[in-house]
This record gives C-alpha cells, sequence and structure tokens, in this order.
C-alpha cells in the first residue's frame, strides 16, 4: 500500500506541474504565435467555466485579446473591443 500510495503522490505532483504556466510563459506564447506584439496585460480568468489567461496586445496596429488554456493552448483570438 506504501508503493501505490507514493506513486499516486508522485503523479499528483507531476500532474499540478504539468498545468503549472506562468504569466511569463503567456507571453512567449503570445510572441512566438504573433511575433513583434505588444502585450499589454496579463490576466487570470474564467472562461466558460475554465480558469484561462486573458491577453491583451497589439499586433500589427491591430487591438486583440488572446484567451489561452493552462495547457499552453491558444484557445481564441479576438479584436479587443
Amino acid at each position: 500500500m506504501k508503493i501505490s500510495t507514493s506513486i499516486l503522490i508522485g503523479f499528483m505532483l507531476f500532474a499540478s506541474q504539468a498545468v503549472a504556466l506562468s504569466k511569463s510563459d503567456v507571453r512567449k506564447i503570445i510572441k512566438k504565435a504573433y511575433p513583434g506584439a505588444r502585450i499589454s496585460e496579463v490576466e487570470k480568468e474564467t472562461y466558460k467555466g475554465e480558469k484561462i489567461y486573458e491577453v491583451d496586445f497589439i499586433h500589427d496596429g491591430d487591438r486583440l485579446e488572446a484567451i489561452i488554456g493552462l495547457d499552453g493552448s491558444i484557445i481564441k483570438v479576438d479584436i479587443d473591443d
């Protein structure tokens, strides 16, 4: 039983680290997808019941807003109102 518990705890720690995404990571994701982007704001928010990062940035003169999943995926990019 001791071995099973250790494996479970190790898995839980690994899984929590796998989705740990910092604001710095989010900035890198946007800059890779949108070279030259000027990021003005990165905030943690909730989108459709899921925790996400919301990023406001300017790219090629357009004001944009991106929704980034905690797994690093770009969920949505739209014109910022």
